[in-house]
């Protein structure tokens, strides 16, 4: 179970060089297109966090199309992680296990957020049995940050974001993470997270795994994910997802899932906002769509987020010329 204590520093060896937190938040506002994260990898053992803030409006193609991109390695590790300020501008600060807050001043002046995160249920321990029924499958191939500690939470972001002089209400729902233990950053694997979100008091949450055939995105398999319903959570023991796609960003996607107790759902979304995500990690890329979600007559707003190594993408996507 997943409780407040889990956004601190994790007890490790101290001798482990590759012990690794991250702290992931995704929000927008749909209504001007605007998609964005805040993202913090830290390596208490070696005394450093790199932190990525991404803002952008509509589809980018490339990284300079992007409004906002902050992306700092190296910087010093904060002593806390459920309590810090780092020198790029971004602070933190868990209030319990569903609710925390951010803040973000750009060095530039050129952007500046203040959020807060409230989940719409508990967050979900995809390693604990008494949560996830697929604890078999819950392994994420070759990704060792799904792979050790982790938590995945549902919930409304409320704020103020300033972007470039323009003033902006944030009010969605969608999707943060945490992660804790020993990983390798090489650029071998890939995966996509999933937030699905159907209105106030219905929507999922999906992993599945990413490969390539001739060059064209497969989903799968489904390795783990929850239905938020009512306040409620509830383990997800199936999905589908197909998409077609501009380059790598997906324009239009198909899901279909079914909770434990065999209800079965079906959505359909398309693309608000995209981009090409390329600083998070120096070994990865992720490519992110704010989608439109749509079933029957409900719908509503959030993300997809592809996540594929560097070494990954170029084995299945690079043109291979003899010589």
């Amino acid at each position: 179970m997943i409780t407040a204590a889990d956004f601190a520093f994790h007890p490790c060896d101290p001798d482990d060089k590759l012990w690794t937190e991250t702290l992931f938040l995704i929000f927008s506002v749909p209504e001007a297109g605007i998609s964005g994260n805040l993202y913090t990898l830290a390596r208490p053992n070696l005394g450093i966090c790199h932190s990525s803030i991404e803002i952008h409006k509509g589809l980018s193609l490339h990284p300079w199309q992007i409004e906002h991109n902050d992306a700092q390695m190296h910087l010093p590790c904060p002593e806390r992680f459920d309590d810090f300020t780092l020198d790029n501008g971004l602070s933190f600060k868990a209030l319990s296990a569903r609710e925390c807050a951010f803040q973000y001043q750009s060095l530039d002046g050129n952007c500046s957020l203040d959020v807060a995160f409230k989940a719409v249920c508990d967050p979900f321990d995809p390693h604990d049995a008494n949560e996830n029924p697929l604890i078999g499958s819950a392994k994420v191939a070759g990704y060792d940050g799904w792979n050790t500690g982790h938590m995945e939470s549902k919930g409304r972001v409320t704020g103020t974001l300033s972007l470039h002089g323009r003033d902006y209400r944030i009010d969605c729902i969608d999707g943060m993470d945490k992660s804790w233990g020993p990983r390798k950053d090489w650029g071998s694997k890939a995966a996509t997270w999933v937030h699905i979100n159907l209105g106030e008091d219905l929507g999922a949450f999906l992993v599945l795994g990413l490969n390539f055939d001739n060059k064209e995105v497969v989903y799968g398999p489904f390795n783990f994910g929850f239905l938020a319903i009512d306040g409620e959570r509830r383990p997800i023991v199936r999905a589908t997802m197909r998409a077609q796609r501009f380059d790598m960003l997906v324009t239009r996607a198909e899901v279909e899932f079914e909770d434990d107790r065999g209800n079965c759902y079906e959505a359909v979304g398309t693309t608000v906002a995209a981009a090409p995500w390329y600083n998070f990690n120096p070994s990865s890329a992720a490519f992110q769509t704010l989608m439109r979600w749509e079933s029957g007559s409900r719908t509503g707003y959030s993300h997809i987020a592809d996540f594929a190594g560097l070494a990954f993408l170029s084995r299945g996507m690079a043109d291979r010329h003899d010589t």
